[in-house]
């Protein structure tokens, strides 16, 4: 969804293809759940759905951009740890 080559562009460009992958998604979520052409027909929602995204972003951005020093580290090793752990047992049926 989000662009590959981030690294690569400039901020601006950057935020377009943001914006563009906002949009698109917010077009294909609402008719998906809608109906076709829902979106077209309700271009506030879309403006909204955008603005939410973005917002997000922001967020996710703000905070990451804030973390104490070390944190990082910290939740690298917790996200690899956890991709690496195998899953619970399912507990098993009383008959």
């Amino acid at each position: 969804m989000f662009p590959d080559d981030h690294d690569e562009m400039g901020a601006g460009e950057t935020a377009i293809a943001y914006a563009d992958d906002f949009l698109d998604a917010a077009v294909a979520k609402l008719d998906a759940t809608f109906g076709q052409d829902y979106a077209r027909a309700n271009p506030a929602l879309v403006a909204g759905y955008v603005q939410a995204c973005a917002a997000n972003l922001n967020s996710f951005m703000l905070a990451a951009s804030n973390l104490p020093a070390g944190m990082e580290d910290m939740l690298s090793a917790m996200l690899d740890q956890a991709a690496n752990e195998e899953p619970a047992p399912k507990p098993k049926r009383r008959k």
